[in-house]
């Protein structure tokens, strides 16, 4: 499988255009489109935002479980704290 790279910029057309090296292989080609991770502003928590403690409280209330035991929540910081070095 060759592979060609480009960057484009995607105009409101929606629409962009390459043009492949001559020695391109011609034919059926697989074209995948990516694009960047879309970026968090300081206007765009990524968290839950309260107004009150009985409003953060009534969320808690409504999150599952991590299925995790105080005994394995021990065992993972007994864990952590012994890979520390002195």
């Amino acid at each position: 499988m060759q592979a060609y790279q480009f960057e484009r910029r995607v105009p409101p057309s929606h629409t962009i255009t390459v043009e492949l090296p001559a020695d391109a292989p011609t034919g059926l080609a697989q074209v995948i489109v990516l694009f960047p991770e879309a970026r968090t502003t300081p206007s765009q928590p990524t968290y839950p935002q309260f107004a009150s403690i009985a409003e953060y409280l009534a969320w808690h209330d409504t999150q599952p479980a991590s299925g995790r035991s105080p005994e394995d929540v021990g065992r993972q910081i007994r864990e952590e704290r012994e890979g520390w070095s002195d």
